[in-house]
């Protein structure tokens, strides 16, 4: 081999190493009132980037191959606000007729849903949604996003591709979450306002069903073979396993007052739930039922595992910080300073 040859190989080892190391895991984290997302290095727990030119973004979802986010806003757009540059006038009056002809509800006034570009971490576009936009999902071949509006009652099915709204959807009052299957045929959406989950099929975009669960139901993940979603019922602080074959509660777990964010640990074995007015951290054993509760002041938040690394995210809906937790001690690790408070975390 000579000597060309062999540096080519060493320069190509060298840059895939470094490939390789660049590609860690990226947590993404809207600040709502700071009116900005942060982008964190999920294996240093830094922050190393920040996207601007959105307003109190709370829900937040990211493609499946992390080119692209999807934000909405929690506050409604003024009345007599211009419309962005990279709306047009059809589109803007588009909105206030749906897909199917009929006037859109929008007696509570418009916000926007912002499709933005991870690279360059700049909005392409927004797009005029009824309502405020709460929570979102992107389902899994990257085509569709969802967003909840939860003073319209309704949710919104966003064309990712062709950049437009292609339909809005009646759930139930105050729609607050929502998951969309591995295999992008079922959408699922709490609707916090009459205590139900509604299911929506994404062939045709319509509700196929709606079963009943515990009092004011909102943050959810599925099961990991998504037989089941846990749902946090803030009404009567509980979570509930509920299968999605017969509509029942599995199993019912109490927790602390004002449960909140939820999620599963990598192996699926824990379901950690955040507890805000008890400013507690649930960690329970999906198998015995045995739960771990550690103190956590003040109110705990939104919870994301970073996959691969054994940590827990948990921000805090009073202090500017979020928490770096081990998955299994529970011990807090650091925390990660920032603007506001984190909301819907994304892990890519």
């Amino acid at each position: 081999m000579n000597i060309t040859v062999r540096k080519l190989i060493i320069i190509t080892a060298f840059l895939g190493f470094i490939g390789q190391a660049q590609a860690g895991v990226k947590v993404y984290v809207p600040l709502g009132s700071a009116n900005e997302i942060i982008v964190i290095d999920g294996d240093r727990d830094e922050v190393v980037g920040r996207i601007g030119d959105v307003t109190n973004a709370h829900g937040l979802a990211a493609t499946p191959d992390g080119n692209y986010l999807v934000a909405g806003s929690m506050s409604l757009a003024p009345k007599d606000q211009k419309i962005p540059e990279d709306m047009t006038e059809d589109e803007h009056n588009a909105h206030h007729t749906s897909p199917t002809g009929q006037t859109a509800k929008t007696s509570n006034g418009a916000s926007f849903v912002s499709i933005i570009d991870a690279k360059t971490m700049r909005v392409m576009q927004r797009i005029e949604v009824d309502g405020i936009s709460h929570h979102s999902a992107i389902t899994p071949d990257g085509r569709y996003a969802v967003s909840t509006h939860t003073t319209a009652g309704n949710v919104s099915i966003i064309d990712l591709i062709d950049r437009k709204l292609v339909k809005t959807i009646s759930t139930g009052p105050v729609p607050n979450f929502v998951l969309i299957s591995g295999d992008g045929k079922t959408v699922y959406v709490s609707n916090s306002g009459n205590n139900t989950i509604s299911e929506i099929e994404t062939s045709q975009w319509t509700v196929q069903r709606s079963f009943s669960v515990g009092r004011t139901p909102e943050h959810m993940v599925f099961s990991p073979d998504e037989q089941s979603i846990y749902v946090v019922n803030v009404g009567d602080n509980t979570v509930a396993r509920v299968s999605l074959v017969d509509s029942k509660a599995m199993n019912v777990y109490s927790v602390g007052e004002a449960p909140h964010g939820i999620d599963l640990s990598d192996d699926s074995r824990t379901l950690y739930v955040s507890s805000k007015s008890g400013s507690q951290l649930h960690a329970i054993n999906v198998a015995t039922g045995n739960t771990n509760n550690i103190d956590l002041e003040p109110k705990p938040y939104h919870i994301a595992s970073i996959r691969g690394t054994s940590k827990l995210y948990v921000s805090s809906r009073a202090k500017p910080w979020i928490w770096v937790l081990d998955q299994n001690s529970l011990e807090v690790l650091r925390k990660i300073p920032i603007k506001g408070e984190g909301h819907q975390m994304v892990v890519q």
